[in-house]
């Protein structure tokens, strides 16, 4: 059996060009400013990335016809230093709906000076998705995943 120590973590570590508050409010409020947009799980065309600000709150995907797609579920909501969400995704792409088939993203923001903020993003627990799971920890640290998006979260923050 594999334990959690056993797979490691994918861990991007990133300073952005913002004031701490808001390196934490375009990550989490402002998600929409950067999340593009063919990153969506929803049968229709993806019109706004969400997060509900608060512990329990959801990140779901607005379509055009007013559906919507949750993704995620608010784990920690501590304003302007941690984030923390699950990814209610399977390995296929579609909605996981068994909270214990999900990993989980931890996301911790530290001023640097008033201008500057380092953002750290940890993705772990890969194992929970099930047999397959190498698929998703995969997907999220290539090209197309975590690295991609911290390149346009950190633009989004700096404007």
């Amino acid at each position: 059996m594999t334990s959690r120590t056993d797979i490691p973590a994918v861990t991007l570590e990133l300073t952005v060009d913002a004031p701490l508050d808001q390196a934490y409010r375009v990550f989490t409020t402002g998600m929409d400013s950067w999340w593009p947009r063919e990153h969506h799980i929803g049968s229709g065309p993806l019109q706004e990335a969400v997060v509900e600000p608060r512990l329990g709150g959801r990140l779901y995907g607005r379509e055009a016809d007013g559906t919507e797609c949750v993704w995620g579920r608010v784990l920690a909501w501590t304003p302007p230093t941690h984030f923390a969400f699950s990814w209610d995704i399977t390995l296929d792409w579609q909605l996981e709906t068994d909270p214990a088939r999900t990993s989980r993203v931890d996301v911790t923001f530290t001023a640097l000076d008033d201008a500057h903020t380092t953002v750290t993003l940890v993705h772990s627990g890969f194992e929970n998705h099930g047999p397959g799971w190498e698929s998703m920890r995969a997907a999220v640290s290539g090209p197309g995943g975590w690295p991609a998006l911290a390149d346009t979260y950190a633009r989004a923050a700096a404007a």
